[in-house]
């Protein structure tokens, strides 16, 4: 049976990141982060997620870069739980390093606001990849929340998804 657990991760407002426990034979919830029983870890969490068919899977369990970079590791701890959080893909044309670099922002209402936060980038290898998509877009993966002890142990996997049109293109090429 699901159950939230409300108290092994503290916000930096001293909230608690909110997700579900089940068994191994339990189905999760769509687009809730949740974590197995039997995991070892209490502090790796995942995300089953579903998209629309006009979207297509790039790339799975992409590791998102520079997450620990100023507040955005605050920033996912304060929106990364709320019921209407989402992840999308930016791309940053005038970046003075990567031309083709592609900021992954988190976006959710907290306290009655709307909130956007850059949570960090994809990969370079991937962002070459996609620099001549048009359209692109992302949905949570998995996330390492920090805890007390090992604050800086933190981690954002994301799936990338492009429009069909590429996918099919990325297909015959293979």
């Amino acid at each position: 049976m699901f159950s939230f657990l409300k108290s092994l991760f503290k916000k930096p407002e001293g909230k608690h990141f909110q997700f579900i426990t089940c068994d191994d034979n339990e189905q999760p919830e769509l687009n809730k982060w949740y974590r197995l029983e039997k995991w070892k870890s209490v502090n790796y969490l995942k995300m089953n997620t579903k998209w629309s068919r006009d979207w297509k899977k790039f790339a799975s369990e992409v590791p998102v870069s520079g997450v620990t970079q100023g507040n955005r590791r605050g920033n996912f701890l304060i929106m990364g739980d709320q019921p209407d959080f989402k992840i999308f893909l930016k791309r940053e044309r005038d970046n003075p390093v990567d031309p083709n670099a592609i900021k992954v922002m988190g976006s959710a209402t907290v306290e009655n606001e709307k909130i956007i936060h850059q949570l960090g980038y994809i990969p370079r290898e991937i962002s070459e990849q996609l620099a001549n998509e048009k359209e692109i877009d992302a949905t949570p993966h998995s996330v390492y929340i920090p805890y007390a002890d090992k604050p800086n142990q933190y981690g954002l996997r994301i799936n990338v998804l492009v429009s069909p049109a590429s996918y099919k293109k990325k297909k015959k090429k293979s």
